[in-house]
């Protein structure tokens, strides 16, 4: 038996480095044992083709196995004799084997007529068909805006229909609940007839469509072989039947209406929320059939529908291409994408789409024994807790407060039963919310402050509020839709209409959809989270944090078979097991930490701990603010200017340690004998700096326009930066561009800020709770060990907020195997332990705390040896 080589055992499309072969073969066993891996592989490592090879491979696998395993579960009663059960493996292997074979034969087809199009499309001669423009309709039936009859399902026993069962009536909740999972597994025994829904898929999910495009595009890159038995092994006189026949990769990429609406009467809207809700009003019974969305699938579309998942199948294709595919058959491609999702072997998608329950149901996703893979995940926590997130206004509270009155006047003659009980319920709340949130602001003098959920409820009867209730009526009544579409009508009656366009341009969040947002996080207090008032610019802001996201991506963990987070720099990973994966057992969580693809001698790490001048590098927020250390800074990174070839990197704490820096190095010297500090670091290199100033990505692109004009010029040029800001991430400071990267001090976040402190609060209290959960009766030394021990954890979980963000701008270099850099590290608290620690470990093993008089002489060196 030939062995494979390790290229060809996880079909890499080029030969693999050393760390390449390590990665794909943790990554394929950790999958197969059903594990929750934590991946760190540095930036230029070919993270995302190990992800792709190791990950496929695998699930090419396990679908021959589940091949192989569906023919051999044909297993013989005891008087069935050998030849029948031969017979019938024969009979399903055919069966099987011939629909793959007519799947790819089709999608190959597909593939022929797409390049033949693509060549048409290039003929600058051909004739071009003008698309048919829609133009926006609004309606002018008061009726529409009307509620419909609204009852509660747990008030009045209504009748619930279940398919497969007679109509039951007055079922409780948690009855109809255990019904619909019976149904559903009713459902999957009919779905498990079909060989091709239900197979194992991977969901990869990365944070923007940009990411996930540059991730298809690799995925190009890679040939699988088929996920059938090898011809050989099959049954006799069927070796060659698709031995010549390519499977592709089936991939779908999913996006939001925003992304892929190609109805233009909608998409122009801009807003996401505004998008979402016109698209459901187009949907909904009472709109006339003219005004309804002409691109939603339906059953007369069924044909359109399956071109449309061959066409997306036959090819890998990006969020653009899945859009054009729509235009081109005149099918909404949000919906049509369903119509995708059973066929697939990997689904990529952003972030909110993955991370938030309902969004996967809006989808119909489920993850139930799927591979989930999450790249860029060095951030996850905090991209969960900023989803689960909400925040409002005092202004959007008076607004939707004048709104819902305005309809509740208009309506209310027709507004009856349970519609005018919640109508005025919500009225109630908005209004005490808007007084309690004015009360507030003038009882804190500062800018921010914790209130609590009863400072915010009280009076007005609010106490009086079945939340739960309040809750299903905002979710299922359409009352936030009903009003903003009856606001937006008689702003348009009112003359407010000029060439079809209104005035209140749909471009940000209705408000009422804002304040529906806040209520629903409001109904439903946890001890997850913190409500915080902030006071800036004349306004008042009221915002639900959720400060533990473990409980909302454990539904993930529990459906998902395994869960794989990756990323360039994931140290350090303990917040992940202390804090994510709390509940996960050791064994069942791996962390893997990979080395660089660059040779030793390609990088240099140092500690800088004092100045040219002398002073101590402690740039604590206490001390920082010193004009001698920060002369002393300037005259330091002169120093290293003169050395280090072509383009530095500086990153700073913050924006306002980076002005301060600035306005200080440009002072002219005390003595008058010499220039500015800006003069001096000028001398060997131009500066360019960002500002916080520089709110739009055009601008941070000016910025790194200059910066590498100036370095490809030949005059090199220094870059001055934030830690945390544009330019730290995402932004690829290779080969000339990325020379030397300078981390001036540790960026903490201010640990003085209310959010700060409730954070850490809360993981000294759950630590605290941990640790003494089984004891009853506690000594006092037993309880100041708890104590310390709890400190110790958010101290902990504090610093490694602080390294990530370290590490992430360290990562901004090295991009690929020949490149080659400095890192300088200038503050002395990087000479601790601790600190080192929670370094990645390809930094750590470079890195050196060098003598001021010495660090320019081995600079010299080592950029020498790369001359």
């Amino acid at each position: 038996m030939t062995t494979l080589g390790p290229r060809e055992k996880f079909h890499h499309p080029y030969t693999p480095y050393d760390i390449q072969l390590q990665f794909m073969s943790s990554l394929y066993d950790c999958i197969e044992a059903g594990k929750v891996g934590i991946f760190e592989s540095p930036t230029g490592t070919g993270k995302s083709l190990s992800l792709i090879c190791g990950a496929l491979t695998w699930l090419r696998d396990h679908k021959r196995k589940e091949f192989l395993k569906s023919i051999d579960g044909l297993a013989a009663d005891d008087d069935e004799p050998d030849w029948m059960v031969e017979y019938a493996k024969k009979e399903r292997t055919q069966a099987l084997t011939q629909k793959w074979r007519e799947l790819e034969e089709r999608l190959a087809r597909l593939r022929k007529e797409e390049e033949r199009r693509r060549k048409l499309a290039q003929n600058p001669h051909r004739p071009i068909k003008k698309q048919a423009c829609l133009k926006p309709v609004y309606s002018a039936v008061i009726d529409f805006f009307e509620l419909d009859e609204y009852e509660s399902d747990t008030e009045t026993g209504k009748s619930v229909s279940i398919t497969g069962f007679s109509d039951i009536k007055g079922l409780s909740a948690s009855t109809v609940a255990l019904l619909d999972r019976f149904k559903g597994r009713v459902t999957s025994q009919k779905e498990n007839e079909n060989d091709n829904e239900n197979q194992t898929r991977i969901y990869y999910c990365s944070r923007t469509h940009s990411q996930l495009s540059q991730f298809a595009q690799e995925l190009r890159r890679v040939n699988l072989p088929s996920s059938l038995p090898s011809p050989e092994k099959n049954v006799e006189g069927e070796k060659q039947e698709h031995a010549d026949l390519e499977e592709v990769i089936k991939h779908l990429t999913l996006g939001s209406r925003k992304q892929l609406c190609i109805n233009t009467r909608v998409s122009t809207l801009g807003n996401a929320t505004a998008i979402n809700e016109r698209c459901m009003e187009l949907q909904q019974s009472g709109v006339a059939a003219d005004k309804k969305c002409s691109y939603l699938p339906s059953k007369e579309s069924e044909d359109v529908l399956l071109d449309f998942r061959d066409r997306i199948l036959s090819t890998v294709q990006d969020i653009e291409d899945i859009s054009q595919v729509g235009r081109q058959l005149a099918i909404c491609p949000y919906y049509a994408a369903r119509k995708v999702i059973d066929q697939c072997e990997i689904i990529t998608l952003p972030y909110p789409l993955l991370l938030q329950r309902s969004s996967r149901e809006a989808l119909e996703l489920s993850l139930r024994d799927h591979v989930v893979i999450i790249d860029e995940a060095h951030n996850l926590m905090d991209a969960i807790s900023n989803i689960h997130s909400v925040s409002v206004t005092l202004e959007q509270l008076r607004t939707s407060l004048f709104q819902l009155t305005t309809y509740a006047r208009k309506f209310q003659t027709r507004l009856k039963g349970k519609n005018r009980v919640y109508v005025t319920q919500v009225i109630r709340l908005v209004s005490a919310l808007a007084e309690n949130v004015q009360l507030l602001s003038q009882k804190h003098k500062s800018s921010e402050a914790i209130v609590q959920y009863s400072d915010l409820v009280s009076g007005k009867g609010v106490d009086q509020i079945n939340p739960y209730k309040l809750t299903r009526y905002l979710q299922e009544s359409k009352l936030a839709r009903k009003v903003d579409g009856y606001v937006e009508h008689t702003n348009n009656q009112d003359g407010k209409v000029n060439s079809g366009k209104t005035t209140r341009e749909k471009t940000t969040t209705p408000v009422l959809f804002q304040v529906q947002s806040f209520i629903l996080t409001l109904m439903n207090p946890s001890d997850e989270g913190q409500l915080f008032l902030n006071k800036a610019d004349g306004g008042v802001l009221l915002r639900y944090m959720l400060l533990d996201p473990t409980n909302h991506f454990r539904d993930i963990v529990d459906e998902a078979r395994a869960v794989i987070l990756a990323g360039g720099t994931m140290s350090p990973m303990s917040d992940y097991a202390d804090h994510l994966f709390s509940y996960v057992s050791p064994e069942k969580l791996d962390t893997f930490s990979f080395g660089h693809v660059i040779p030793p001698k390609n990088l240099t790490a140092r500690i800088l701990a004092k100045g040219v001048l002398g002073s101590d590098f402690n740039f604590t927020f206490d001390q920082r603010n010193s004009d001698s250390m920060i002369t002393d800074l300037g005259q330091t990174i002169a120093n290293l200017c003169a050395v280090i070839p072509d383009g530095v990197v500086a990153f700073f704490p913050s924006y306002d340690y980076l002005n301060q820096v600035i306005n200080t190095w440009r002072k002219p010297d005390k003595s008058g004998k010499g220039g500015s500090i800006f003069s001096e670091i000028e001398k060997y290199k131009p500066i360019v700096y960002e500002s916080n100033n520089q709110k739009k990505e055009s601008n941070t692109d000016d910025i790194l326009l200059e910066y590498s004009k100036k370095v490809e010029s030949g005059s090199g040029a220094l870059l001055l930066s934030v830690v945390g800001g544009r330019l730290s991430e995402g932004i690829n400071f290779s080969d000339k561009l990325g020379r030397g990267v300078l981390i001036v001090g540790l960026p903490f976040p201010n640990i003085h800020s209310t959010v700060w402190k409730a954070k850490i609060g809360r993981i000294e209290k759950q630590t605290y709770a941990k640790l003494t959960q089984n004891e009853t009766e506690l000594s006092m030394s037993r309880r100041r060990e708890a104590e310390t021990a709890a400190k110790a954890a958010g101290r902990d979980f504090f610093e490694n907020s602080c390294m990530r963000a370290v590490n992430q701008c360290i990562g901004r270099a090295i991009r690929h195997r020949n490149d080659y850099a400095a890192i300088v590290l200038i503050d002395r608290r990087y000479e601790t332990q601790r600190i080192q620690g929670k370094l990645p470990a390809w930094i750590r093993q470079s890195l050196v705390s060098s003598a001021t008089s010495s660090i320019r002489g081995d600079l010299t060196s080592f950029f020498k040896t790369h001359q």
